[in-house]
């Protein structure tokens, strides 16, 4: 079969696959399968019985506290030590390989165990490559750990022992059982050796599953009943046994990646640039080998906290591969040339929802996922209503819930998110988020005591004109006393509210006594009625 005709029916084999798998998620890093520890394991059945040296496997994991176990067996059910097996025990990685002559002795096997601190708790990648008994390399974030042999065989690997399986997840010897305790995702397989260069290149981007020498790829995403998808070409589906469950990978893998492992840092830049966007990643510090970004095509699926209306695909991640400490690193997000209004931020897939963030990220810890805001939210800014007052009481003005992203100026030159009113006067704002900007104006002012009315004369006629007694509405309340001319009070109110006629008194000049509150202290004067 030529090239180009087995790449035609691969597309079309992969084709039926995907139609007829319920591929629930496959969004940058998609589902991973969370492993108890106890009896949670996936069972591939019989195959690797031809595999041979070289070989490389890889995954990313999330390792309980305390967890350990088996990433990977390719010979498993009797004691015999045949095949590979990659897995992690205590705080060592180890790859190695059987010569199928014997067990519980090292000189029937062959492998490397390479130390490894600080990896529980948090996603790393693992490697594994074996090319022959004494060329083995094991890679932890795409960094050579380097390591020693064990094992003494100097034999070739044999895998044609028919009543093994192979298993993701468990493995067990003439000593002991390892079940592997966290989270798998991205498990692959090759028989052949990656170069340094292609693990790196290929850790943080999804497969397409016909790349050359991929013999096994579980992604994870692919999960029907109880049957785990192999996506390579050997398409090795595997049985889940106990009850591990799918949960939100964590992993940082996109669809597209970039990456950096240089010896100085200090000039040191990584740009990812997607059409009119470009992602920049400066100020790498904390010990770090390597940083890599990279790119999701599509819109996240948990996307609580986004703005659908102004945020849209992709989104982008950033990891930094560290030996020890917390690495940091800043990135820069530019849309033509130019800031976005802001960003969207969470660690990595398992979490769900999204906080608003500057534009610019600074000294992010290792991880993180973001999302740009192009076009820009409609700003609807609110200082309140403009008001007249007698007397003033000091009060805060937020024009805003959310501030993230957000530059603010005020009258008298203050950039803060708020502004203490303390005096009568005429305040205004202008809020700025990189794409719009809007502004607003607040008035308060004192009343001018001479505006406030207080008729001398009302007529209670009947004629439905001037039958009250009709104060300036922001008297209304006040204390009324209202007297005759010898002194008697005629009239009465501690909370007046425009509402006396005169009652059954004559027509006559009275004098009217009346407290104001907060907008006059006291004001008497004549009253004419005319009835």
């Amino acid at each position: 079969m030529n090239a180009k005709l087995a790449t035609v029916v691969f597309l079309i084999l992969l084709a039926n696959r995907v139609c007829s798998q319920q591929k629930q998620d496959h969004v940058g890093a998609g589902y991973a399968l969370s492993f108890d520890g106890v009896d949670d394991y996936v069972d591939l059945g019989n195959i690797y019985d031809d595999a041979k040296l070289p070989l490389t496997i890889s995954a990313w994991i999330y390792l309980d506290p305390g967890g350990f176990g088996t990433i990977f067996t390719s010979q498993d059910n009797t004691h015999i030590y045949n095949g590979f097996h990659f897995f992690i025990v205590h705080t060592s990685m180890v790859i190695e390989y059987g010569d199928g002559r014997g067990n519980n002795s090292a000189q029937f096997r062959r492998g490397k165990v390479a130390p490894i601190e600080n990896i529980f708790g948090k996603w790393v990648h693992v490697t594994g490559i074996m090319r022959a008994a004494n060329d083995m390399d094991l890679y932890l974030n795409g960094i050579n750990i380097g390591g020693s042999y064990m094992g003494s065989s100097q034999f070739p690997m044999s895998s044609s022992f028919p009543g093994e399986v192979a298993k993701i997840g468990y493995e067990s010897t003439s000593v002991v059982t390892y079940h592997f305790q966290g989270i798998m995702d991205e498990l692959r397989i090759w028989n052949r050796a990656l170069s340094i260069e292609e693990i790196r290149e290929q850790m943080c981007k999804k497969l397409k599953g016909n790349e050359e020498g991929l013999i096994g790829y579980w992604d994870f995403d692919n999960t029907k009943a109880s049957v785990l998808t192999d996506n390579s070409l050997s398409y090795h589906d595997g049985s889940i046994n106990g009850s591990p469950s799918r949960v939100f990978s964590g992993a940082p893998v996109g669809d597209e990646s970039v990456f950096l492992y240089p010896d100085d840092w200090s000039d040191a830049t990584l740009t990812l640039v997607d059409s009119n966007k470009s992602i920049t990643v400066t100020g790498v510090k904390g010990n770090a080998a390597g940083v890599q970004l990279y790119k999701v095509s599509e819109f996240p699926v948990q996307d609580d906290g986004l703005n659908t209306t102004v945020v849209s695909s992709p989104y982008y991640g950033v990891f930094i591969a560290a030996a020890d400490a917390v690495p940091t690193c800043d990135v820069d997000y530019k849309v033509n040339d130019s800031q976005a209004c802001r960003l969207y931020t969470r660690i990595d897939n398992s979490v769900p929802f999204w906080e608003k963030n500057l534009p610019t990220l600074t000294q992010i810890p290792s991880r993180m996922e973001f999302i740009g805001e192009l076009k820009g939210t409609n700003l609807n800014v609110d200082l309140g209503q403009n008001d007249t007052l007698c007397s003033f009481s000091e009060r805060i003005v937020s024009p805003l819930m959310d501030t993230v992203g957000f530059d603010f100026l005020w009258q008298d030159g203050s950039s803060n998110s708020s502004f203490r009113i303390s005096e009568f006067g005429t305040y205004w704002v202008n809020i700025d988020n990189g794409c719009n900007t809007a502004a607003d104006t607040l008035s308060i002012l004192q009343v001018p005591t001479d505006e406030l009315f207080i008729p001398n004369v009302f007529t209670p006629n009947g004629d439905q004109l001037n039958e009250y007694f009709t104060i300036d509405d922001r008297l209304l309340g006040s204390t009324l006393s209202v007297f005759d001319r010898w002194g008697q009070r005629v009239y009465y109110s501690n909370e007046y509210q425009n509402n006396w006629d005169g009652g059954d008194i004559p027509s006559g000049v009275y004098y009217y006594s009346l407290n104001g509150g907060e907008c006059i202290d006291r004001r008497k004067g004549a009253l004419t009625i005319i009835k």
